[in-house]
C-alpha cells in the first residue's frame, strides 16, 4: 500500500490519531468556534530543513507549508493554509530538539491567526513525530490573542533514512493537525 514506508506511515497515523483523542472536546454549535468549543484543522504538510539533516545534531532552520481542512463548527469545514517558520538549536536525523516556530493560518474571507510554539520530536522507525504546543498572538473575533493551541505532526522524509549517512535529509512530508481552543 504505501511501499517501503508502511510501517512508518502506520505509526505516524496511530501517533495523529492518539492525539486527537487526547483532551479535543467537540467544538459547539454557533460561530467559528473558540469561544464556546474548538477548531481542529487537519491535512497534509510539507517541511524543509536548512541545511540539511544530517548525523551531526547542528541549529537547523524548518520551513512548513500545510494545506488544512478545518471543522470550525459541527458540521462546517473550511479550507485554511498555513505556513511556518522555525528553528530547532539542535538537529539532525535523530530528532529535532527543542523545536520553536511560528505559523501563519489564513482563514476564507481574509481572517488570519498567527501562532508561537514550542515542543518536542521523537523519532519512531524512520518518521518524525512532533507535537508542538502553543497560543495565539494575533488572532480574530471569537479566536482572541492567548487562545491555547497545540499541533502535532508525523512526518517522513522525502529521500530514504540511509541518506543521513552519506549526505543530508533536506525536506519530508506528513500530515498535520492544529487544535485550536485546546
Amino acid at each position: 500500500m504505501f511501499g517501503g514506508r508502511g510501517v512508518p506511515v502506520a505509526l505516524c497515523a496511530a501517533a495523529l490519531a492518539v492525539t486527537s483523542l487526547v483532551g479535543a472536546p467537540a467544538a459547539q454549535a454557533g460561530g467559528p468556534a473558540v469561544a464556546g468549543g474548538q477548531i481542529v484543522c487537519a491535512g497534509k504538510e510539507d517541511t524543509t530543513y536548512t541545511p540539511g539533516l544530517s548525523l551531526t545534531p547542528r541549529p537547523t532552520d524548518l520551513s512548513a507549508r500545510s494545506a488544512y481542512l478545518c471543522t470550525v463548527r459541527p458540521g462546517r469545514t473550511v479550507e485554511a493554509a498555513g505556513t511556518t517558520e522555525g528553528t530547532s538549536p539542535d538537529a539532525s536525523c535523530l530528532a529535532l530538539n527543542s523545536p520553536r516556530a511560528r505559523e501563519r493560518v489564513d482563514f476564507p474571507g481574509g481572517r488570519r491567526l498567527a501562532i508561537e510554539y514550542e515542543g518536542s520530536a521523537v523519532r519512531v522507525l524512520g518518521a518524525n513525530v512532533v507535537h508542538l504546543t502553543g497560543h495565539v498572538v494575533e488572532g480574530f473575533a471569537g479566536v482572541p490573542a492567548g487562545t491555547a493551541v497545540t499541533r502535532d505532526v508525523g512526518l517522513l522524509p522525502a529521500a530514504l533514512p540511509t541518506e543521513c549517512a552519506t549526505g543530508e535529509v533536506r525536506s519530508a512530508t506528513g500530515q498535520g493537525q492544529l487544535r485550536i481552543g485546546v
